[in-house]
């Protein structure tokens, strides 16, 4: 009997330590999970609960492979593949962050002030349009310092120092004044940086004065005078010009005095290589009276008008008085909207050639130009306007394909690689030899000064840039570059 009490008592705490060692494996189950998110949780919960034997291998599930999946791979596929593609746009764009200082000549003051505004504004949009509203390249943000000179040459000259010298300036861009721009060459060249010449038409910038650091967009006159020649030798026999005794002027008198000679025409003054059958006036001209009797004594057919700025007006009101339209075909650069509204009104029927009016082109460019000048400005883009945004797209272009560096060596060879570029005129081709730009240009007729849209002229000939491709004019050690 003692031995069966024995017995049971030893039967008795064999169960009680079981139970107390089955208690102590139940709580340490959830000791060993250390879930990480609620949907982990609730898995191995379940699973423990309805099963209490296989509480080892549910915790093995929840605690390895699920916490596997948030913390590795998700994390190695943000961590490398935006690192490379920064690498590599580090690469693409060595400037990004440094300002790109574009040095922009005008003149707002002076004797062609009445150019000024179309030229800058054109300038502005045409930077907005080439870098798609960022005022961005090559992740350099685009700073322009504008100066006007007064087309004063000497202050040109000062200015351009200034704007390299003190405001870092990479590029410049200019001027209205040929006399101005010719002066600013030699700083561009002296401080090793790009100078893209806008408007000014003189020859004398990609010909006798030419240097490997200057650029244009303008035309020249003598594409000028190429398109003028081939409409006004069919409308007489002999010729005169008047034209202003400045670079702009003189330039532009040989010019056409070469091709209507060459074309058969004829001067009846001042018919010498040196005097180019020109009649010459000081630029600040108002009264013309002295100058006109010289055209009307002439006796030519046909009178070539070479003008810049406000004196149109009273050059042909004073014309109109005198009788030069009923005695002469009147020939000339048909100007600006404000001055053929205020000037031409006497001169209705000249024909000439146009830079650009804004109903002339045929393309998305302009249409852009001519809406964003209105949005802008509320007034159509003038004459300027295209070549201004012409040296903005021209520089924008030459800096991505640079990858932002505006040093003049890498300019110089994208420039100089055949470039061409769209444009509000159409295409653009920079001739590599002496630069100049091949471009659209336009042979008019007024039709009228009262339009309220500044529709003045009409077509007569569109001239493509193969049409007017001047001879290529580097002298001295440049003449090579021709060949």
């Amino acid at each position: 009997m003692k031995n069966r009490r024995t017995v049971w008592m030893l039967l008795t705490l064999v169960i009680v330590l079981a139970l107390g060692l089955s208690a102590c494996g139940g709580a340490a189950t959830p000791e060993t999970v250390e879930p990480t998110a609620e949907t982990v949780v609730e898995e191995p919960t379940e699973a423990v609960v309805e099963e209490v034997p296989p509480t080892e291998e549910p915790a093995a599930e929840p605690t390895e492979e699920p916490a596997a999946e948030p913390t590795e791979e998700p994390a190695a596929e943000p961590t490398d593949e935006p690192a490379a593609e920064a690498t590599e746009e580090m690469a693409d764009m060595p400037f990004a962050g440094e300002d790109l200082v574009i040095g922009l000549m005008t003149d707002k003051s002076g004797a062609l002030a009445i150019y000024g505004p179309s030229q800058t504004n054109g300038f502005y949009l045409g930077l907005e349009y080439a870098t798609g509203g960022t005022m961005e390249v090559a992740g350099r943000p685009i700073v322009v310092v504008e100066k006007d000179n007064g087309s004063d040459p000497d202050t040109g000259v000062q200015q351009a120092r200034e704007l390299i010298e003190a405001e870092g300036a990479d590029i410049l861009v200019g001027n209205i004044s040929s006399s101005v721009a010719l002066a600013t060459i030699p700083v561009a060249e002296e401080n090793d940086v790009i100078f893209i010449a806008e408007p000014a038409a003189a020859p004398q910038i990609t010909a006798d004065n030419f240097s490997p650091n200057t650029f244009r967009t303008s035309r020249t006159s003598v594409q000028d005078a190429l398109v003028m020649a081939n409409g006004l030798l069919e409308m007489g026999d002999t010729f005169v010009q008047i034209a202003p005794d400045n670079a702009f002027g003189i330039g532009s008198a040989c010019a056409f005095y070469a091709i209507v000679t060459g074309g058969g025409g004829q001067f009846t003054t001042n018919d010498t290589a040196d005097g180019c059958g020109t009649v010459y006036a000081p630029l600040e001209t108002t009264d013309f009276t002295s100058y006109i009797n010289q055209l009307l004594d002439s006796e030519a057919d046909v009178v070539i008008v070479t003008w810049a700025g406000a004196g149109f007006a009273p050059m042909f009101q004073q014309m109109s008085q005198l009788g030069v339209f009923d005695e002469m075909v009147v020939g000339t650069g048909v100007g600006d909207n404000q001055t053929l509204a205020a000037g031409y009104a006497d001169a209705i029927g000249v024909v000439g050639v146009q830079v650009y009016h804004y109903t002339l082109p045929d393309n998305e460019i302009n249409d852009w130009l001519v809406a964003r000048h209105m949005e802008e400005y509320g007034t159509p883009p003038d004459l300027w306007a295209a070549g201004g945004m012409m040296a903005a797209i021209m520089t924008v272009q030459g800096l991505e394909a640079t990858h932002g560096d505006a040093s003049a060596d890498a300019l110089r060879a994208v420039y100089e690689d055949n470039f061409s570029f769209e444009g509000p005129k159409g295409t653009v081709i920079i001739r590599p030899s002496d630069h100049v730009a091949l471009q659209n240009l336009y042979f008019v007729r007024v039709t009228n000064t009262t339009d309220p849209e500044f529709k003045f002229v009409e077509l007569v000939q569109e001239f493509q840039p193969e049409d007017t491709e001047p001879p290529c004019a580097l002298v001295d050690s440049y003449a090579d570059r021709c060949e």
